[in-house]
């Protein structure tokens, strides 16, 4: 018999027609579907934004201990630490133009705790994006602008990130992003020159053996940065407010190439290159009453007010 046909029998039974309106989805295979937990795939957020009046906790590799809460269905804000020294807040605005589609703008700013004036961390980005799909399947593109007081000029930050249901309560999921820019390398060591473009001696009466003149300037490099972090989530099908997630993240800083001269006329070519691939891990735990407002899933009636 026809679930619906069941529903309607027990709500006649039991004298409630407000019953009477039915999920139209209400086989068991559906209405068992875990629900994909949080608004982002790891650290990029998508068009998504956290159930409204739900609090959601989020660590990711035990530094990132991050607390986010839907105002409203477009609107949520979030705040946290990275351990041990930045925190942050960020903001996000979400709208559903069409179906499937949705726009989002936010920021993220970021500071330090502990640190001292000169080693302070003063970051800010704020971005814009695109998301097509469904809450459990869905890609996303974004453009980001940061500025940040360890940087020598602002960048473009580019972003792109998907989810994919495999199953009930399993999701593949992956963010990248990359910017270009520049960076600064203090204090590195060239020669004085002279205005022929010759290393100058520290002793020029002693040509053999003198030592060349040092300067320590600061140089203006190019660099690229990218990050990749590729997860699978589970969520658990015991507690469904609770997900894992495990991957692999990748990180790499590259692109500006300088020298470094020695006092005796010794010279090493350098470069900015820095590449560090780790495990990834994360856990989110969701507080509140997230479900939509019908009986649970198993049942699939929804009640009227």
């Amino acid at each position: 018999m026809n679930c619906r046909w069941i529903f309607i029998i027990i709500a006649l039974l039991t004298k409630d027609v407000k019953a009477l309106v039915i999920n139209e989805n209400c086989d068991s295979d559906s209405t068992s579907q875990a629900e994909l937990i949080g608004g982002r795939y790891v650290l990029m957020q998508s068009g998504f934004p956290v159930v409204p009046k739900t609090l959601q906790y989020q660590n990711v590799n035990l530094l990132l201990n991050d607390f986010q809460y839907g105002i409203n269905k477009d609107l949520s804000i979030s705040t946290g630490i990275v351990a041990p020294f930045y925190v942050y807040v960020s903001p996000l605005f979400s709208k559903e133009v069409a179906s499937k589609q949705r726009i989002f703008l936010g920021d993220i700013a970021v500071t330090s705790m502990f640190l001292s004036d000169e080693k302070m961390l003063n970051l800010n980005l704020i971005y814009t994006g695109y998301t097509y799909g469904t809450k459990n399947n869905h890609i996303t593109a974004a453009l980001g602008y940061a500025s940040a007081n360890i940087l020598p000029s602002s960048s473009l930050v580019f972003q792109l990130g998907a989810c994919k249901q495999l199953s009930s309560n399993i999701y593949l999921l992956g963010e990248s992003w990359f910017s270009p820019g520049y960076q600064e390398m203090k204090s590195v060591s060239r020669w004085q020159l002279n205005s022929a473009g010759q290393p100058i001696l520290a002793d020029p009466t002693n040509p053999l053996t003198s030592p060349y003149k040092l300067n320590f300037p600061n140089l203006l490099i190019s660099r690229n940065t990218f990050y990749i972090n590729l997860q699978i989530r589970m969520i658990s099908k015991k507690h469904s407010n609770k997900s894992w997630s495990f991957g692999l993240m990748y990180f790499a800083n590259w692109g500006g190439k300088y020298q470094e001269q020695g006092p005796f006329g010794e010279v090493r070519n350098l470069t900015n290159e820095f590449v560090l691939p780790m495990p990834s891990i994360s856990f989110i735990h969701r507080i509140g009453d997230f479900r939509p407002e019908f009986i649970p899933r198993s049942t699939g009636i929804k009640w009227l007010k």
